[in-house]
């Protein structure tokens, strides 16, 4: 049995290990192969001889030439985290979205924990799903964050509960149009039966309009109004299943900033309530506290708070998190392009926004959108050291910096967790302006 990988990161390396456990000869493709634009034939000859199928991993994008061939030739290609999922044993718990997922699927892990056994968390998270499908057994409960890139291709993918938490724009350089982007989305569903469910939330403007087709049971939630599902009521939390509403839980009781966390946490417990309905299960809701890199408070300098948002890698993630304070914000945008125009930042933007710090390969492109729209107090940085520093001179006691790019990081940092850290260090060792 052979097996070839394509992408050889952290998932690639997963399923590796996976794979030889499993008894497979297994040959990692060299990036050259796979960017190659032109494959003579005794070539892919070798390469897919004796093949069972392709392992990708999710930053590899699925339409290469050396993925069109294969598929020619009918050799199945299966990526890092269906491979993974569909070897889990338990019930499997889904969670996409354009923003808001690690937060959830976080959330739905730490009420289950306590209640509900083994509790695997895995996906885009950061934990391939390669790594424990085989430690996984019948009772367990999986829990897994879905990317548009991971769910590009399913095949059989069918999680028992599927949740939606939003649409917005993201990724267009590897999806190219925003309808290709909400295919992959809508994919979560498409194996579901009608023994599974599918969560939406009834307040994002696409998902209303635009719901996917399922044949899954469709609960809903809400901060807005009563909804089949939960939905947020007079400082509480109710389930409602379409006869009658119970009180789950009190929103005070939740430590998560902002009513885009609202809407995440009420995502959560409508997960956990339709997995286990043991109102128990939320005792410990005050007990959560806001994952790493999102809206996570860093340091208070002389009266000026420094949070850290790194993972808002979109113009709509970042204006959940400018939302969610009611004091002057000083802001830090920039990053790698993602492939959008930066208008409907600026046309949305609160008015507590005071300056705006921009650095990195997004710079020019954020600054002309910033003219366009007639925002004034915008500054060119050469870096996020700078940005910082710039920012602090600038704030005002009782406002707040915030780190939060709305681009990806690729120009500067591997990852968002590098450039939060970054942040993070750079506001360690500055000094009280006072």
């Amino acid at each position: 049995m052979k097996t070839l990988i394509a992408g050889y990161g952290k998932s690639g390396k997963s399923a590796e290990s996976f794979l030889k456990s499993k008894g497979y000869e297994v040959e990692v493709l060299k990036e050259e192969i796979l960017n190659k634009t032109h494959f003579e034939s005794d070539e892919l000859d070798r390469l897919f001889k004796g093949l069972s199928f392709i392992v990708k991993s999710p930053g590899v994008p699925s339409d290469l030439l050396f993925f069109k061939e294969a598929r020619k030739r009918r050799l199945k290609v299966v990526g890092e985290f269906e491979l993974g999922a569909n070897n889990c044993k338990g019930d499997v718990i889904a969670v996409t979205g354009t923003n808001g997922k690690t937060t959830t699927v976080s959330l739905i892990k730490f009420l289950l924990q306590e209640w509900c056994g083994n509790v695997f968390l895995g996906g885009n998270i950061g934990v391939p799903v390669t790594s424990f499908c085989e430690n996984t057994m019948q009772g367990d409960i999986i829990v897994l964050e879905c990317s548009s890139f991971q769910l590009e291709r399913i095949t059989r993918f069918r999680p028992k509960i599927s949740a939606i938490l939003n649409i917005s724009p993201d990724h267009l350089n590897r999806h190219k149009t925003f309808l290709n982007y909400v295919k992959c989305k809508y994919n979560i569903t498409k194996h579901q039966t009608q023994d599974d469910y599918l969560i939406l939330n009834a307040d994002d403007e696409y998902l209303a309009k635009n719901p996917p087709k399922t044949k899954a049971n469709v609960y809903y939630f809400s901060t807005k109004n009563k909804v089949v599902g939960c939905y947020a009521k007079n400082g509480f939390i109710f389930f409602n299943d379409g006869a009658k509403s119970r009180k789950i839980a009190s929103v005070k009781r939740l430590k998560i900033l902002g009513e885009h966390n609202l809407s995440n946490a009420l995502c959560a417990v409508l997960v956990v309530w339709i997995e286990c309905q043991n109102r128990q299960l939320f005792k410990n809701l005050e007990n959560f506290e806001a994952v790493e890199h999102r809206i996570e408070f860093v340091k208070r300098v002389g009266q000026v708070d420094f949070y850290n948002d790194s993972k808002a890698t979109n113009i709509s993630s970042t204006l959940s998190a400018l939302n969610s304070f009611k004091v002057g914000v000083n802001l830090i945008l920039g990053g790698s392009d993602k492939g959008y125009e930066f208008d409907e930042l600026f046309l949305n933007i609160p008015k507590g926004v005071k300056n705006i710090a921009v650095f990195g390969e997004t710079k020019q492109k954020i600054l002309y959108a910033a003219e366009r729209c007639g925002f004034k107090n915008v500054y060119a940085c050469e870096s996020l050291g700078a940005s910082v520093n710039l920012l602090f001179s600038l704030a005002r006691q009782g406002e707040v910096v915030l780190l939060s790019p709305a681009c990806a990081s690729f120009d500067c940092f591997s990852n968002y967790e590098e450039r939060g850290n970054c942040f993070k260090r750079i506001v360690e060792g500055i000094y009280d302006k006072n």
